[in-house]
This record gives structure tokens, C-alpha cells and sequence, in this order.
């Protein structure tokens, strides 16, 4: 999911200065919906369980450019089967087979600007990174108003894929009653797999509002309306950046500097590991991921006052002008 979101902001500027270029997606089906109603995007493609199934398809198929953003074997038979200019990385493992090469990217740029800088090696010329898209969808936004009934609430995403970047629940759970205490309806999210995470927070928010298997579309409205979001580094955080959210993400394993919410008021909770950042599968240095586990209660409320305070002046400042 952060993948697909991150592309849409230099997609836009790719799209901005070259309005005529009919640009097509090919994503796995349960991130399809990450580029649902992008008016930059012409097709999006989708991946079959099954390679030869997604190869049949693709046969025959004719582009300009073909840009592998991914660099595994998968991906790379996906290229061999279209016909074009078959453009990939330096540091790709089979980069003889592509027809040419954008540079290794720069570890110290966040992944965005990485995009950009490769966008501009293709072409384009404008110093300018948009911000993250993702279109409004008012169906989805209509149901998720009535179950809100109006009031003003937070979203908490608790879960996430890797051990090393999930947060205390207790956690999770003092920071909900933090904000309930403050006027603020709580909503508890999770992805598919993850509703046991949501199952240990919810005793200890007895007045949260606990939605489950939402859908992207779903997600993106109920985050874009929200006051504030907090979670861990996760997929989810990135559809907060593109639907304008602040947000705060407790973090762990990754590498911030290339991961962080882009282009939008935000706070990173972080320790300093000399061990970060690392793959994330498992701790290599400790018997529990101590970079997350190391995060402090009061570090994440004061992580919280911090944004909101200055999201209250932005607006108040907006106002005043």
C-alpha cells in the first residue's frame, strides 16, 4: 500500500508536464483501490495469483516506456512480456535485460524524492514534488458520517505488519484515553488479520468506535475526516499523507528519513538505535525489538500535544487571514 501511495505524487508531476502521456498501473488487485478515481491514471493493471495468467494478459501489450519501480524477478518477467523501452535500476539484479538503467537510489532522500529524482532522469524537468493523492469519495464518506453522528474523533491504527514496528497496545490504549478525556471519539482500526490487536485495545476504550474491514475507499474517508491520526509505520500511515491528516507514527525498525508521512504536518516517535535502521523481520541484537519497545508513553503523548497545538494554529491562523 505505501508503495503504490508514495508514486502518486510524482506520477502527478510526471502527468503535470506531460499531459498527453497515457500512463498505466500494474498492481497486485488488493492495492488496486490505492489509485481508484487518479485522474493521472489512464489503466490499472492487476497481477493474477497465478504469473502465467498475469503474462497472458500482458502479451502483445505495447508501451513507450515500461518502468520497473519493484527490481525482482516477478516484476522483471511482467516487463519481458509487453513490448518497449524497458527501463530499470543500476543495482537491479538482472540489469542487462532492461534497455536502460536510472541511478542507485540515495538512502539519505526520502523514497518520494528518490521517485522524483528518477522521474527526472526519464524527462522531467520541474524542481516541484506534489503531495500525495487520493480523490474523494462521498459515497463512503456519507455512510462513515452517520456512523459518526457528527462529532469530532481521532483515528487509531494500532497494528502492523512486522513485530518490530507494532507499538505497546497499552500504549496505544493511554493515548485513546488521553484524547477521549479531551472531548475526541475514538476509532480503533485495523487491516485484515490484525483484529486481535484492535481485540486487546478495545476493553480499555469502553466509549471507542471499533470499525473493521473497511476498504481502502472506506479507510481514506474515514482518516481524511479525522482530527488527528495515530499508528505505527505502516501501509495505513501513507493514506493518511494523501488524504492530508496529520498524523503521528510511533516508530521502530525502518528507516525514517526515507519512510516518514510526506508532505504533511506530522511527528515521528523515535529512539536512536545504532542497529537502525534493519529489515525488520525479527530483531537481530535483542530478544524483542527494543528501537519500538523503547518508545515512552509520555514521548507519544507529548508527540500528540506538539501536533495538535500547531494544527490548531494553522487553522486559527487561516481563519484570522
Amino acid at each position: 500500500m505505501g508503495d503504490c501511495l508514495l508514486l502518486t505524487g510524482p506520477i502527478q508531476a510526471l502527468k503535470q508536464e506531460f499531459p498527453d502521456f497515457r500512463i498505466s498501473i500494474l498492481v497486485e488487485p488488493r492495492f488496486a483501490n490505492c489509485f481508484d478515481g487518479n485522474r493521472d491514471v489512464v489503466e490499472i493493471l492487476t497481477t493474477s495469483k497465478k504469473k502465467y495468467a498475469t503474462v497472458a494478459r500482458l502479451l502483445g501489450r505495447r508501451f513507450n516506456a515500461i518502468i520497473n519501480l519493484h527490481g525482482g524477478p516477478t516484476s522483471l518477467v511482467y516487463c519481458l512480456a509487453t513490448w518497449g523501452r524497458r527501463i530499470g535500476v543500476e543495482d537491479y539484479q538482472y540489469r542487462k535485460l532492461y534497455s536502460g538503467l536510472m541511478p542507485r537510489p540515495n538512502t539519505r532522500m526520502h523514497t518520494v524524492e528518490t521517485t522524483m529524482e528518477w522521474f527526472r532522469w526519464l524527462g522531467v524537468r520541474t524542481k516541484t514534488i506534489p503531495p500525495l493523492c487520493y480523490e474523494g469519495h462521498p459515497d463512503e464518506d456519507s455512510r462513515l458520517n452517520d456512523a459518526l453522528r457528527g462529532r469530532p474523533y481521532v483515528v487509531i491504527h494500532p497494528a502492523a505488519l512486522m513485530e518490530t514496528k507494532r507499538w505497546s497496545t497499552d500504549g496505544f490504549a493511554e493515548l485513546g484515553r488521553m484524547l477521549a478525556n479531551r472531548g475526541w471519539c475514538v476509532v480503533l482500526t485495523c487491516g485484515p488479520g490484525e483484529e486481535s490487536v484492535v481485540g486487546e485495545i478495545a476493553p480499555k476504550l469502553p466509549k471507542s468506535l471499533i470499525l473493521l474491514g473497511l476498504s481502502i475507499l472506506e479507510l481514506a474517508e474515514l482518516i481524511r475526516g479525522a482530527g488527528l491520526y495515530i499508528c505505527n509505520d505502516s501501509g495505513p500511515m501513507h493514506l493518511a499523507a494523501a488524504v492530508r491528516t496529520p498524523t503521528v507514527a510511533l516508530w521502530g525498525s525502518s528507516d525514517s528519513v526515507r519512510w516518514r508521512p510526506w508532505a504533511i504536518p506530522h511527528r515521528v516517535v523515535q529512539n536512536p538505535f545504532e542497529c537502525n535502521p534493519c529489515p525488520g523481520y525479527e530483531c537481530l541484537v535483542a530478544e524483542s525489538p527494543l528501537c519500538i519497545e523503547s518508545i515512552s508513553i509520555e514521548q507519544a503523548k507529548q508527540a500528540v500535544d506538539d501536533l495538535m497545538s500547531q494544527t490548531k494554529a494553522e487553522r486559527q491562523l487561516k481563519t484570522t487571514v
